[in-house]
């Protein structure tokens, strides 16, 4: 990969995980597999909404589905993806405040 190929996929990869639903969904999913109802009710969101973030992260490969009985079943397909998490979670902590009103991000400004 080419450096500028990487910082595209990179770039990618955390605008998948930026949005808050995908990522409170990957947390979720960080214990082990899940099934749809149990994260619709988890996150709090519509069903139709919570799927729709679902397909997301299964078109980039973060999770992978397995259809038990009427079910569907999600896990996490990328084993260090937790880790990525707790490091960014260790990142951000002392910059918490600032980061939660940066005003900064977003097509705001692009």
């Amino acid at each position: 990969m080419t450096p500028l190929t990487t910082a595209a996929t990179l770039s990618h990869l955390f605008r998948v995980l930026a949005d808050p639903t995908r990522l409170a969904l990957v947390q979720l999913l960080e214990d082990g597999e899940l099934p749809v109802r149990q994260l619709v009710e988890a996150v709090g969101a519509s069903q139709p909404r919570v799927s729709t973030h679902l397909a997301c992260l299964r078109h980039c490969g973060l999770v992978a589905t397995e259809r038990r009985g009427r079910e569907v079943i999600y896990r996490l397909s990328i084993p260090r993806l937790p880790e990525l998490l707790r490091i960014a979670t260790d990142i951000a902590a002392p910059r918490a405040e600032h980061l939660a009103t940066c005003r900064r991000v977003g097509p705001d400004w692009i």
